[in-house]
């Protein structure tokens, strides 16, 4: 018999009714709320039949919640009502509504989950769009009245469990098909290589509607029975000790998260914190979802050793949506395999180990391990499909029950990606069973090393960018662009990937354009459309960018001219090179908020007027500011969504200037409870 998910949630809640399933820290104090694997059953059999009334099997469903337990319950009644999931983010702005509009076309959804505290404002985000408003409702299913349970108990296999949905190129997101079989299947394979049981306690912040964070932190923990303890990714970002507290407090043992994570526990955690701490418990601590830096484990490592950290907690991992989230892994208990290599021979695509690193001549690389029993990983010449032989860079390709069936509604580009067949090195042909990653690495002793991406990809903080969406945001953003001809590729800088952006300058405007307002006006525009920091602009003239025969950008040429200092630019910004601009704080308030923008972004002064993508600010140090200043000023009560939309160390203070003006400070009383007036 071939058991789905739902079944291993039932039969928790049989074997094991009383343990703890999972437990959501609060933002505030991390206090913890709890559902036990029996109080987890019964609220998904109430939720399931909600969900029932809301929309029929088959059926797409938008979640749109906050971190938390609500999250957890909705998504597993919609998979036990047959209805399919589609797991995003949490609206906040009208700006970041557009994603959602092209999601819910494309999965022909009518119902948007959500619960009461979020309603009137995913109405408010809703309202901005009009295409969205007429499709899509709203329900907060916290309101709903309960009706009863439902379990539907003719889950198919192979039916479609929920859709991950990808970025995509140019604006068009693809949602991944993903299948009882492949979360199975894919739970199946990270077990094994991780040598996971029961006995393991799982502690993670990562957003709940990515992949990893998904396969990791909910469907994981219920197919071994144990727990795991979630906490939104604002708490980990504002203070990293969260984390690693949470993981002391309840002896975490299965715990990851991108690299840069790694580097922020780092570089935030105190001394003093530290020396709390006891990290001895953390037997698996996955380093995932983009490229894996050796310099970051040696580092995490050493700051955390002191706190029982072992080095051969680390554990590498490759993966993607398509995979259901996991390729492969190291092996437990054992220290990351890392080499070095030739840069020139990599660059030729082909393995040349070096005994010492030389800078600039050599690179690290560090190994994500191996495919377990029914999956298969192999390098293949994307251009004549044959295998190639270990040593030598191509395309990964990998097969087994975690690959998904396609993409929703797009066959011809399903056809291009999954399902394919490639040329053996004995000379026979492989079963079509293949997916094509599009990421280039290399087989060194059956284990796999990512090199590259083959389709270009920008990944920042987890994150991934296709530079055409990066690139079209660049064109719409100042009149002076020349539309079409920019070229957005990554670059390292000290140890993590940057954005550079390249664009060519219209025949027109290139002689009498204000290149300072076209810098700035591509970088907001790419930041508020993307979520992107672009490092920096280099403005060139007509016809500088490297082209193909057909037309295409050579983004590959273009980033190799950056780096040989070839481009002969106009005009480069970098984001360091605005100190020109500065304007002091005017005031006490302004003082402090300046104090508080300097501190995390790391500069020595900011302009008071300046624009927060003009000074380097990112996601993480957005929710790191307006954090504190909410903490500087909490006699106020400021909302946190309020100050992130304030884009300027100047906007931020008028804002808690009027909150200062408007808010009555609260009362106090005596000790026997009488007001004092």
């Amino acid at each position: 018999m071939k058991y789905t998910i739902i079944d291993f949630l039932e039969k928790n809640s049989q074997t094991k009714p009383n343990e703890v399933a999972f437990r959501f820290l609060n933002d505030k104090d991390l206090s913890p709320v709890s559902l036990t694997h029996s109080q987890l059953w019964h609220a998904v059999q109430v939720r399931a039949e909600q969900v029932r009334q809301q929309a029929t099997p088959g059926e797409c469903v938008l979640l749109l919640f906050p971190s938390g337990l609500d999250y957890v319950v909705t998504f597993y009644a919609c998979l036990a009502a047959g209805v399919i999931a589609v797991p995003l983010y949490q609206p906040s702005k009208s700006s970041k509504v557009d994603r959602i509009t092209k999601v819910a076309q494309s999965c022909n959804a009518k119902v948007a989950l959500t619960i009461t505290s979020e309603i009137d404002k995913i109405n408010e985000c809703f309202a901005h769009d009009a295409t969205l408003q007429a499709q899509v409702k709203a329900v907060a299913v916290d309101a709903l009245p309960e009706m009863g349970l439902y379990v539907n108990r003719e889950l198919e296999f192979e039916q479609v469990a929920f859709l991950q949905y990808t970025s995509g190129s140019t604006g068009a997101p693809k949602g991944v098909m993903i299948s009882h079989k492949n979360i199975i299947g894919n739970v199946t394979h990270l077990t094994e290589t991780s040598v996971a049981t029961d006995n393991d306690v799982f502690v993670n912040w990562l957003p709940l509607f990515h992949d990893l964070g998904l396969i990791t932190a909910i469907l994981w923990p219920v197919y071994l029975g144990t727990s795991s303890t979630l906490m939104s990714p604002a708490t980990f970002v504002r203070e990293p000790i969260n984390w690693l507290q949470a993981i002391h407090d309840y002896k975490g043992t299965m715990c990851g998260a991108p690299n840069f994570a790694y580097n922020l526990c780092t570089k935030k955690v105190s001394d003093e914190a530290i020396s709390k701490l006891d990290l001895s418990s953390w037997k698996v601590a996955y380093n995932a979802a983009e490229p894996v830096n050796a310099d970051t484990l040696y580092a995490f490592s050493k700051r955390f050793a002191a706190c029982g950290f072992d080095h051969n907690s680390f554990y590498p991992g490759y993966g993607m949506a398509e995979a259901t989230v996991f390729i492969t892994g190291v092996t437990r208990d054992e220290a990351p395999n890392i080499i070095i290599c030739d840069k020139v021979a990599l660059g030729e695509f082909k393995l040349q180990q070096t005994d010492a690193e030389k800078d600039g001549l050599t690179s690290k690389l560090v190994s994500c391990g191996f495919a377990e029993r029914d999956h298969h990983v192999c390098i293949v010449d994307p251009n004549t499909k044959r295998e190639l032989e270990d040593g030598f860079v191509g395309e990964v390709w990998f097969a087994g029950p975690s690959v998904a069936s396609g993409y929703w509604g797009l066959d011809e580009i399903s056809s291009e990606v999954f399902a394919q067949s490639y040329q053996k090195l004995n000379g026979e042909q492989s079963e079509p069973l293949y997916l094509r990653t599009g990421d280039l690495g290399l087989l060194k002793d059956n284990q796999i090393y990512i090199t590259g991406r083959h389709k270009d990809l920008v990944i920042f903080q987890g994150k991934n960018h296709y530079p055409q969406d990066i690139e079209l945001a660049a064109s719409q953003a100042h009149p002076a662009v020349r539309s079409g001809y920019n070229a957005a590729f990554s670059v390292e800088e000290d140890g993590e990937e940057a954005l550079v952006l390249v664009t060519e300058l219209t025949r027109e405007a290139f002689r009498k354009a204000d290149y300072q307002e076209v810098s700035d006006s591509i970088r907001a525009h790419v930041y508020r459309e993307c979520e992107a920091k672009v490092t920096e602009v280099v403005l060139l003239k007509p016809y500088s960018i490297p082209m193909t025969s057909s037309g295409k950008i050579q983004r590959k040429q273009a980033k190799a001219n950056w780096q040989q200092g070839v481009l002969s630019p106009l005009f480069s910004a970098q984001l360091n090179a605005l100190e020109d601009l500065h304007i002091a704080p005017e005031n006490e308030i302004e003082e402090q908020i300046h104090a508080i923008w300097c501190n995390h972004l790391e500069a020595e002064q900011v302009s008071v007027e300046a624009k927060f993508y003009q000074v380097g600010g990112d996601s993480i140090s957005a929710i790191e500011i307006a954090a504190e200043v909410k903490k500087a000023f909490v006699e106020l009560e400021l909302e946190e969504r309020d100050l992130l939309e304030k884009d300027s160390v100047r906007a931020m203070a008028d804002y808690v200037t009027l909150m200062r003006n408007f808010v009555t400070p609260t009362a106090k009383t005596t000790d026997e409870g009488v007001l004092v007036l």
